[in-house]
């Protein structure tokens, strides 16, 4: 059966050499998910498949923010960066990234209020209005540009209107990738106003 493979929160018994190899370990997946992992813990070979994996196989590939995603792991000029929905600002001539943290109120995109996945009630004028309730979150990587052809789904607002890239997705080849860089969306379930029984995190 096809699995999903993360490097966080993996099955005991998965991945116990390391990540896949071959191509054939790792297109058994349909979808992968990088957290705050740098881009210098994958051989070449391995970047290169993780591109193929959405581009030939039609997988999925979502990288969540944190101090080693994005630009600050590295992933500026990698197959996977060419493959994400979103530029690379900032970096100097290693991929390295200047330092970046601000707290972002989330909105959709209008693009965001009628998708099916950022919306969080019956109606876009709830969806619309249960964004504006959801507590904040921060993000370390600055990601204000998407390459032509992607879609911004959510973003954040900071300073005197920045805007930040908080869900964006693109079709490459086959498959999709998607940027979600806040490192704490957590609080979408744990923040102290939000209710238990609330589904919003969920979704």
């Amino acid at each position: 059966s096809e699995r999903s493979c993360g490097l966080n929160g993996i099955l005991p018994d998965e991945l116990v050499g390391g990540f896949p190899k071959t191509r054939e370990e790792l297109f058994a997946y349909r979808a992968i998910i990088l957290g705050s992992v740098e881009a210098a813990s994958f051989s070449p070979d391995q970047l290169r498949m993780l591109a193929d994996f959405v581009s030939k196989r039609g997988g999925g590939l979502l990288m969540l923010g944190g101090r080693r995603s994005f630009a600050e792991g590295g992933w500026a000029g990698t197959p996977v960066g060419e493959v994400l929905p979103v530029e690379f600002e900032g970096s100097d001539a290693r991929g390295n990234a200047a330092p970046f943290f601000t707290g972002l109120s989330v909105h959709p995109t209008r693009a965001g209020a009628t998708y099916p996945v950022t919306q969080l009630a019956d109606t876009e004028q709830a969806s619309t209005a249960r964004w504006k309730d959801m507590p904040a979150v921060t993000a370390v990587n600055q990601v204000r540009l998407v390459k032509r052809g992607a879609t911004v789904l959510l973003a954040g607002a900071y300073g005197r209107a920045q805007e930040q890239v908080v869900l964006a997705y693109q079709r490459y080849g086959r498959g999709k990738s998607l940027a979600f860089p806040i490192q704490d969306s957590w609080l979408w379930k744990m923040d102290a106003k939000v209710a238990v029984t609330d589904t919003t995190h969920a979704t």
